[in-house]
């Protein structure tokens, strides 16, 4: 379970160290401790996308921390109240996807604080130990809050976005954001990269982290969005990274 004095995510952000992680499409459990072994620090369990329903996540989570993963949670919507049960059951941080709007986010925000800051509901849950944590979980835990950047419009409002008090980073979405400004997957376009180092230079005007998905587990190519100074990157999926594993079976000798 996270630290109930502290948010170790939160801390490697604020002094500026390279956070990677990975997306966790299946749901699995043991994709999720196999994963965490490799040494991520972070990983976040996709309800936008994947088959994780609110019912796995919890497993997820504990098999995550097993071996010292921060464990994430991706909304697909801006969705406050599934926020507040994700947090409860031990979220270290909440990623949303397709944010266009400052204000919007803000107001989503409160749901992950508790009062006078927010209006989270206080529930003696995971996350504070079932209550016996809980003043020393309120009062020094506060979650990683990072709107993704997938649109145009969410480009035109990553400055309002990274000026936010509550926010720890803007991370973009690399195929989204390219399909939105009409070339999906071309990331050498001149217009994708007119606006990833425009989120790029909103975060570092407001002193939060830049993020981005590596989709293609690359080495190198995780090296280089490093050297290009991000700081919270995706690498891959649990999926993705089974399925390049297992490529060039349909090669083999006798196979259909």
């Amino acid at each position: 379970m996270i630290d109930p004095f502290r948010n170790p995510l939160k801390t490697r952000l604020g002094e500026g160290q390279p956070c990677v992680g990975a997306w966790l499409s299946s749901g699995s459990p043991v994709n999720a401790e196999a994963m965490a072994s490799m040494g991520f620090h972070w990983l976040c369990v996709d309800m936008e996308h994947g088959s994780t329903d609110i019912s796995q996540v919890e497993a997820v989570f504990v098999a995550a921390e097993r071996h010292g993963a921060a464990p994430v949670a991706r909304l697909g919507s801006l969705d406050g109240h599934l926020a507040r049960r994700l947090l409860d059951l031990g979220a270290a941080g909440i990623i949303v996807a397709g944010v266009e709007d400052a204000s919007a986010f803000e107001a989503f925000a409160k749901h992950c604080f508790y009062g006078p800051d927010g209006h989270r509901g206080v529930g003696l849950s995971r996350c504070n130990k079932w209550g016996d944590t809980f003043e020393d979980y309120k009062a020094g835990f506060r979650p990683v809050l990072v709107p993704m950047i997938e649109t145009v419009a969410g480009v035109k409002a990553a400055g309002d976005l990274a000026a936010l008090k509550e926010v720890d980073a803007l991370f973009l979405g690399p195929y989204d954001l390219s399909s939105d400004l009409g070339a999906a997957g071309d990331f050498n376009a001149i217009p994708y990269k007119e606006s990833v180092e425009r989120v790029r230079q909103a975060c570092a005007d407001n002193a939060k982290a830049a993020g981005i998905h590596q989709v293609a587990p690359d080495k190198k190519e995780l090296q280089a969005r490093i050297d290009e100074g991000f700081g919270l990157l995706a690498y891959g999926t649990d999926v993705i990274a089974m399925r390049q594993a297992l490529s060039g079976i349909k090669e083999l000798k006798g196979m259909p």
